[in-house]
């Protein structure tokens, strides 16, 4: 009610099926697929998977449980995640994990990997991506005249670290999510000095090296379990994106409710 007048849910509903009416129906559709695969292989997913569904997602989101349970409450939040969703999201992701459960693969180089990540040596350092060799050669040299390397990585760097002056987050050995080649450059460069240029898939790399933080002393027996956990989340985590692409695709889905039309024909967010 609002001023003595009635807002009726047929005045909502199309601006509501526009505004997230297409995520509604590949949530809806991911679902009954999901619930039809664990059928054909037998799956059952109860309360407790999705407890421990929960359990995995505070335990990505901060390791203080009360510091956890305050940016989950955020997030639910700015995505409109009320009990309803909440609850569905969780069997969602539990159904997900039990199918792609035996396709999980853990290899020694991965635990390896996992392991430099968490307890070995990292290195702090700034970079700036040039477009050719001429322009790394010429920013190299400018810094060696004695320009600051942040002013320059903020005029030239094409990569989205110049707005920081080119600085990265600390960077390990095996860290995946950097290139090889920038690793191996931010490795080999000794601490407080500039790389040589480094060509990368048509780029040039110059990276100055502030410091290295050495190895925590943890062996890998003792770390094995957490590293194993950790290589399983990622692989996981990989398996079921790709899963839950397949089966909340609308292939099939035919609608016949006009307030979803526009919705339909949206590209997906």
């Amino acid at each position: 009610m609002l001023d003595g007048r009635t807002i009726e849910w047929k005045d909502l509903r199309t601006p509501a099926a526009e505004l997230a009416g297409q995520q509604l129906l590949r949530d809806a559709v991911l679902d009954l697929r999901l619930e039809r695969r664990l059928a054909e292989r037998g799956i059952r997913v109860d309360v407790s998977a999705s407890a421990a569904e929960e359990a995995i997602l505070l335990a990505t989101l901060d390791a203080d449980r009360t510091r956890a349970l305050e940016l989950l409450g955020a997030i639910r939040a700015r995505q409109g995640l009320g009990p309803t969703r909440y609850s569905a999201l969780l069997r969602r992701n539990a159904a997900l994990r039990a199918l792609v459960a035996q396709d999980v693969r853990i290899d020694e180089g991965s635990i390896a990997n996992a392991f430099d990540m968490l307890h070995g040596a990292k290195r702090s350092a700034r970079l700036a991506v040039l477009p050719s060799l001429g322009d790394a050669e010429r920013f190299a040299a400018d810094v060696e005249a004695g320009q600051a390397f942040t002013d320059l990585a903020v005029a030239r760097s094409l990569d989205e670290s110049a707005a920081r002056g080119g600085l990265l987050a600390p960077i390990a050995r095996r860290d995946p999510s950097y290139p090889e080649a920038l690793r191996a450059a931010i490795f080999a460069t000794p601490v407080g000095s500039l790389s040589n240029p480094v060509l990368d898939g048509g780029r040039f790399y110059i990276v100055l090296v502030l410091e290295e933080r050495p190895a925590d002393g943890t062996t890998i027996d003792a770390a094995r379990m957490r590293c194993e956990d950790v290589v399983r989340r990622s692989r996981e985590r990989l398996l079921m994106d790709a899963l839950a692409r397949e089966l909340s695709a609308l292939d099939g889905v035919t609608v016949f409710d006009r307030a979803f039309d526009r919705a339909f024909d949206a590209p997906a967010r």
